[in-house]
């Protein structure tokens, strides 16, 4: 054994979509948790996934755990994480060196059925104490949050909640980790659909991600300058609402405008319900609007684009680089407090606190979604 494992440590674990900021967190967790707290960090594979495997593989057994730590304190670092077979892994300097702006998690991140089930919840919780894990730190976005909620609820370890989604519906906080650089990405993609849109007079629909929340698509729509955005608040979409959207820009085309971009988030919904892709949906009833009897502009071309997990991957940016460190940061300062709890970092008017699982949502978050709308009606050149 090249090392002995350690006698208490933190753990850390990526659930869910994957969202740009994830690997500076987990080098700045790593970081702080080696070099100031002096404490060993536990990285664990593939979210609450690589934790229900491990305790299976366990099972109860005292010489599969012996074996385990044995493992695991002589794969620390870069060669766990080549390992095929291990799931938690001792971080060390090395491990996290070079991973500062790159998408995605080292660790990897997936989806766990089993974990809704209480007795899987349990055979984990005993593992970690067996582990000698005094916290646990989760980082992902509602669903991953809300098994950390579960976890904090169940047993007496320290849960810290990460908000990471670049859908931005976490309503406790003002921004989540990944929103920036994926409203960095969509701006880029604006700007080269403009190019096409421009030359070729036409009127392009781009569908955003963001679940049921419009608010990845407003702050797009803001800082590219698209024509138009589209979210889910305002209710479903009937013929007549979406006529009324394709007046507007033929009003607009009427008065000399060239082009227009349309951002529709994906949690749009229509009447009656449709089952395509959004920007789909509205591309034909546009088009089919613009060809009607009598229409100013019949050969009015709409292209859809569905952008979907390009804006989950890329370089991350430094104000999400900056951000993973202060979220960092405070989970490490929330786990040392002798009568700290479990809890969620939130980012509230440009500092970071921990706020309880289960915290209301803040009025100022439906602020400053409409104040985001507002700003952009009044910004557009219809």
């Amino acid at each position: 054994m090249s090392a002995s494992f350690p006698e208490q440590s933190v753990a850390v674990l990526f659930s869910g979509g994957d969202a740009p900021g994830m690997n500076a967190f987990l080098r700045a967790i790593v970081r702080l948790g080696l070099n100031r707290e002096k404490i060993a960090v536990l990285g664990i594979r593939d979210g609450y996934r690589g934790l229900v495997r491990t305790a299976r593989a366990v099972n109860d057994d005292p010489e599969a755990l012996v074996r385990l730590k044995q493992d695991i304190a002589s794969h620390t670092g870069r060669a766990g994480l080549i390992s095929e077979q291990l799931h938690i892994i001792q971080m060390d300097h090395a491990s996290v060196s070079g991973i500062m702006g790159k998408g995605g998690t080292i660790l990897g991140s997936a989806r766990c059925l089993e974990f809704h089930d209480k007795k899987v919840r349990d055979s984990v919780i005993k593992l970690l104490k067996n582990l000698n894990v005094r916290a646990l730190v989760v980082v992902g976005g509602d669903g991953s949050l809300t098994g950390a909620k579960l976890l904090a609820e169940e047993s007496d370890l320290r849960i810290i909640g990460i908000p990471a989604t670049i859908d931005n519906d976490l309503q406790f906080t003002d921004m989540a980790l990944g929103v920036d650089t994926a409203v960095n990405t969509l701006v880029w993609a604006v700007d080269h659909f403009i190019d096409t849109a421009r030359s070729h007079r036409r009127v392009m629909v781009l569908e955003t991600m963001g679940r049921a929340s419009g608010d990845l698509a407003r702050m797009a729509g803001l800082a590219s300058g698209a024509e138009m955005i589209v979210t889910p608040e305002a209710g479903a979409l009937n013929e007549e609402a979406i006529n009324k959207l394709a007046a507007k820009i033929e009003g607009a085309m009427t008065r000399g405008r060239g082009h227009a971009i349309v951002l529709v988030a994906e949690g749009v919904e229509f009447d009656p319900p449709q089952k395509r892709n959004r920007a789909y949906v509205l591309m034909d009833a546009f088009q089919q609007y613009f060809q009607r009897a009598g229409a100013p502009f019949p050969d009015l071309e709409v292209r859809p684009s569905v952008l979907g997990h390009l804006q989950r991957g890329g370089h991350t940016t430094p104000q999400d680089c900056l951000l993973a460190a202060r979220f960092a940061d405070c989970a490490w300062n929330s786990i040392q407090q002798a009568d700290g709890g479990s809890g969620i970092t939130a980012l509230r008017k440009n500092v970071i606190e921990i706020v309880p699982y289960g915290e209301p949502d803040m009025p100022e978050r439906a602020d400053f979604s409409r104040e985001m709308e507002r700003l952009h009606d009044d910004l557009s050149s219809w």
